[in-house]
């Protein structure tokens, strides 16, 4: 299999020897050296290094527009770079070429790069700090060093700029291949380096995560290419990294309190499980109070920039506890994401720093930046804007984001209720009776192409069993999950459809497990789309079935 060490111009480092010094262990803000303590994986030696400029202050120096002090930045954070490059891409030379795009950008953007450091650092301390004191263990609580707080800044930031040159079409991404289930499941062509830290996902839960975080895709082309309906992608993707960040779990010493906070035994037990309120839009999932929810397809890149806009500003205008929430979800993401995918750093070749320097524009870069950026001297700011803006890296425009919102405003934030309720031509459907007892009310409006569904009185189910609502397609699509409800659950919940014309039904199982992808247990229920012609009850088909016969 072509694998990131095969694809390499070097060799990896030396396996790392038993009882080697974990990251957390090491000296805080040293610059980290590629060339020397080899026998260390390339970290540096606190007792050697705690007199080199930290990392921050070489960036500083770099928006005043000081090559060598960007080229000692490079030295010291080029192989991770490269690393991911490697695992992310197909050819070696499109790996090169997308490192070279990562520096060329920090050197053009310096001073405002050096300030998202600067900020996205105070935060990342300020919320493990707040996360520790509330768990009342606040000096034995692990903390990253200044090194892993770079790379909580620099990997998203060089993920998000290999992505965006996959979908641009100036690089060519790993070539994955989705196994079939009678075939085995999973997902082909991964990198031997990572095999054994997905191992713990479901084969679902791997297909969905390779194809986003190293091949680039949106949820959206994820779902095209396993054929699972969008909001089972979305799914699939936080509950994927739930079941990554056990693995972190099992791996550090002092365990994360950013960790602790985002991840909670209530998740691990839902994991592999369908949200029921997920839709095909990130919009609508806004707006129904899932930002949070959405925190992992955030951190993994898996939405485009017109979805990654909405996001950025739901997160800014959230209230202190639901952004609060949403940054400590993308943060441990990102932690858990730099922890697996930059494991195996590579020294890039020699040549690249010199191809970097010469390129390197003429323009003053970041005249304006003249105070040294360590979040370790500097007084932090309060704490609201702060947290709220370290998630932005490149900063979106007030114009943009308004032209956004009103776009978003105008197209995807109806309220279905009120739009189907609003349609004098709504077919309102009374007394749909459930064979675990209670009725439901449909109002189906194919004028606006929505409708709800509202249910009363429904039966209590046994044991671990729940409800489980299915848009049934048209076609010979797969069934498209909008999750598992209790009886109270389906009682208290309004269900909104969206897009009706494209299904036939909605239909309602009693499932054994939650989260199953197509309906395995017994139907109880179903609501047709489309009226039918009839003169009596009727019971099975569809209602192109109907119009056939």
């Amino acid at each position: 299999m072509d694998t990131a060490s095969d694809r390499s111009a070097s060799d990896h480092p030396e396996d790392l020897p038993d009882g080697d010094l974990t990251r957390a262990e090491q000296d805080r803000g040293s610059v980290h050296d590629t060339t020397a303590n080899d026998d260390a994986g390339g970290r540096p030696d606190s007792a050697e290094s705690s007199h080199d400029p930290r990392l921050s202050e070489l960036l500083a120096g770099s928006a005043r527009g000081d090559q060598p002090s960007f080229a000692t930045f490079y030295e010291a954070t080029s192989d991770v770079v490269y690393g991911l490059a490697l695992l992310m891409h197909e050819e070696p030379e499109g790996a090169q070429a997308s490192m070279l795009a990562v520096y060329h950008q920090l050197w053009d953007q310096a001073d405002e790069r050096a300030q998202d450091l600067r900020l996205q650092s105070q935060a990342s301390e300020l919320l493990t700090d707040e996360h520790a004191a509330e768990e009342h263990r606040p000096d034995d609580a692990y903390r990253p060093t200044e090194y892993e707080l770079v790379l909580e800044w620099l990997v998203p930031l060089a993920h998000r700029i290999f992505v965006e040159r996959f979908r641009e079409g100036l690089a060519t991404p790993i070539r994955l291949a989705v196994v079939p289930a009678d075939e085995g499941g999973g997902i082909a062509g991964l990198p031997e380096e990572i095999i054994e830290d997905i191992s713990v996902l479901s084969d679902s839960q791997s297909q969905a995560l390779a194809l986003s975080y190293l091949a680039g895709d949106t949820h959206q082309q994820v779902g095209a290419a396993v054929g699972a309906a969008v909001p089972a992608v979305k799914s699939r993707l936080r509950d994927g990294m739930t079941r990554m960040h056990t693995r972190r779990t099992t791996r550090e010493a002092e365990l994360d309190p950013i960790l602790r906070a985002a991840v909670t035994k209530k998740d691990v037990e839902r994991s592999g499980a369908v949200n029921r309120n997920f839709t095909e839009d990130i919009g609508a999932d806004v707006e129904h109070g899932l930002l949070v929810e959405l925190a992992e397809v955030y951190a993994l890149d898996a939405i485009d920039n017109r979805e990654r806009a909405v996001l950025d500003e739901a997160a800014l205008t959230a209230d202190e506890a639901t952004a609060r929430a949403w940054d400590t979800r993308v943060l441990s993401a990102r932690r858990t994401l730099a922890e697996i995918f930059t494991a195996y750093p590579v020294v890039p070749p020699g040549q690249l720093l010199e191809e970097v320097l010469y390129n390197l524009s003429d323009q003053e870069v970041g005249m304006g930046m003249v105070e040294s950026i360590s979040s370790h001297t500097e007084v932090a700011p309060k704490r609201e804007p702060v947290v709220k803006r370290w998630m932005i890296v490149s900063g979106l425009a007030v114009v943009v984001l308004a032209a956004v919102l009103l776009i978003w405003g105008l197209t995807i934030g109806q309220d279905v209720q009120a739009t189907a309720d609003g349609d004098p031509e709504a077919r309102v459907v009374d007394g749909i009776e459930l064979a675990e007892g209670g009725t439901a009310r449909a109002v189906i409006s194919e004028a606006e192409n929505v409708g709800y569904v509202d249910f009363s009185e429904v039966g209590e189910l046994e044991g671990d069993t729940t409800y489980q609502l299915w848009l049934m397609p048209r076609d010979d699509a797969q069934p498209s999950s909008l999750g598992n409800f209790t009886a109270a659950e389906l009682e208290e919940e309004i269900v909104t459809l969206r897009n009706i014309e494209s299904n036939r039904a909605l239909q309602i199982t009693v499932e054994q497990i939650r989260g199953e992808e197509r309906p395995m247990g017994e139907t109880v229920g179903e609501i047709e789309m489309r009226e039918r012609v009839t003169d009596g009850p009727q019971y099975g088909g569809s209602a192109d079935q109907e119009e056939e016969d």
